[in-house]
């Protein structure tokens, strides 16, 4: 992934109730750790792991408090860890208190963790909370001495880690556990069953900042151009058949509130960079000019033509034109996939998908590789007619003749409908090719095999113009030789 949103995420536990030294400890309800607001990856922030880390690599997850602001809250102190541990204190009374780290380390040790009163105010002075052990950088956890000094703390009372930056290592979900001990050596082997009580939970979780996805559009190739122009019920430009869009690609930030490593609103240009961003197109792209434009519209192209598209938003194609290249700053916004045609191609049919290679916003991020999607169609309109009568009863001859005035070949399907008790399978003639200016006459017993009763009804459809296209039945009573003939309208 290009780069990474990191999540805060609450965590809630209970405390249980006990007596320890110096500290009068009172069961209460669970209070959550909480962690405010959201971070991306620095950029530039890979580190090579030394000493006990040494072979990893670890990213720097920031905590800018400095450009917290009231109307913008959610910056504030992203790292901190916020903690009711739900007892209360004597006058007097000391305690440990233990921060751990899963999947990160300290970057830069907090001495002091603040101590306050329910709802966020400052009680000053209430309890004094220094760092004694561990807590240097590169450590995975730290141990503070609690002293209560003026008077008793409540069991609202939540005490604060002001974490300045921390390093993931990787970019595995770190987690927390902050646990009370009543010595400092419980607190430094953490001796199962001394503690107080303790609270853990996933502290950072990694995303996308950006979730790519691709819009499909039905486009159509119109019979009435013989397929060398767009309908217009599916043309991009009003002004123009000649031009057509297959769909789209977005890149939405994946949250408003999505920080970059210097505590600012993450930007698109924080998660990628668009100028080598690049974009395969596969499907059959031998028809036209295929390019980005900034709308479904396709203004480049515009009722004039090529001339008008940037060289640089122009898909490169292979040499099969089964797939096409481009990249540039058209990604910037979210651009759509447009194709021109010349009037004189027939426009191919098909299904379109895309994939895309986001640039790396700075040297150090991770690649973002999006494998793509679905990203748009394009079908020919054509004639259609419902037959109402067809039989393989052994006592008639039946024929459907089908006429193409046209002087382009299409190609035809039937599909059939019968009555419960009948089934229908298709026989070898129920789909082909109209040879172009032709009259094609199939037997009725060649294009379906009828099981139950000897008659059905059935929908033919054909690739061309419904103009150019004529259907008739005739049936002929082989016991008298009387002849039937219908002709169906288009």
């Amino acid at each position: 992934m290009n780069k990474k949103i990191v999540k805060t995420l609450g965590l809630a536990s209970v405390l249980g109730a006990s007596t320890a030294m110096g500290a009068t400890v009172v069961g209460g309800a669970a209070q959550p750790l909480l962690t405010i607001g959201t971070q991306t990856l620095a950029t530039n922030a890979v580190q090579t792991g030394t000493g006990a880390n040494l072979g990893k690599v670890w990213y720097n997850v920031i905590d800018n408090s400095a450009d917290s602001v009231a109307t913008n809250p959610v910056i504030s102190n992203a790292l901190d860890m916020k903690v009711t541990p739900g007892f209360s204190v004597t006058n007097g009374g000391t305690y440990y208190m233990r921060m751990d780290l899963t999947n990160a380390i300290i970057m830069s040790a907090p001495a002091l963790a603040a101590w306050g009163v329910s709802g966020g105010v400052s009680s000053t002075g209430v309890t004094t909370a220094t760092l004694q052990a561990a807590g240097a950088t590169g450590a995975s956890n730290a141990i503070y001495l609690m002293t209560n000094t003026v008077t008793a703390t409540l069991t609202t009372d939540f005490v604060t880690i002001p974490m300045t930056n921390i390093a993931a290592l990787g970019t595995a979900t770190v987690s927390t556990k902050v646990s009370f001990y009543s010595t400092l050596a419980q607190a430094t082997n953490a001796v199962a069953n001394t503690n107080i009580g303790l609270k853990s939970q996933s502290l950072i979780a990694f995303a996308d900042v950006v979730t790519p996805t691709a819009t499909a559009t039905a486009a159509q190739a119109s019979v009435s151009s013989n397929f060398k122009n767009w309908s217009k019920t599916t043309t991009a430009s009003n002004a123009s058949t000649t031009d057509a869009s297959i769909g789209s690609i977005t890149h939405p930030l994946n949250a408003a509130s999505t920080m970059d490593a210097d505590g600012t609103l993450a930007t698109i240009a924080d998660a990628f960079l668009p100028s080598t961003t690049t974009m395969t197109l596969t499907g059959d792209l031998s028809s036209g000019t295929w390019f980005m434009d900034s709308t479904s519209a396709c203004p480049l192209a515009g009722p004039t033509g090529t001339t008008a598209i940037a060289a640089t938003q122009k898909l490169t194609l292979n040499a099969a034109k089964t797939s096409g290249t481009t990249s540039g700053t058209i990604f910037a916004a979210s651009p759509f996939i447009c194709n021109v045609v010349d009037g004189t191609t027939q426009i191919p049919a098909g299904a379109y998908t895309v994939g895309v290679v986001y640039g790396s916003a700075a040297v150090a991020d991770l690649a973002l590789t999006w494998a793509g999607g679905s990203v748009g169609s394009i079908s020919r309109n054509g004639t259609t007619n419902q037959i109402n009568y067809l039989t393989t009863f052994t006592g008639y001859n039946q024929k459907v003749i089908l006429t193409n005035r046209s002087s382009i070949a299409g190609t035809y399907t039937f599909t059939f409908q019968t009555e419960a008790d009948t089934t229908a399978v298709a026989g070898t003639k129920a789909t082909g090719t109209l040879a172009a200016n032709s009259v094609t006459v199939i037997k009725a017993t060649d294009l379906v095999t009828l099981t139950g009763k000897s008659r059905a009804s059935a929908t033919f459809t054909a690739v061309l113009a419904s103009g150019n296209v004529g259907v008739a039945t005739t049936q002929v009573n082989l016991s008298d030789g009387a002849t039937d003939t219908v002709t169906y309208r288009n």
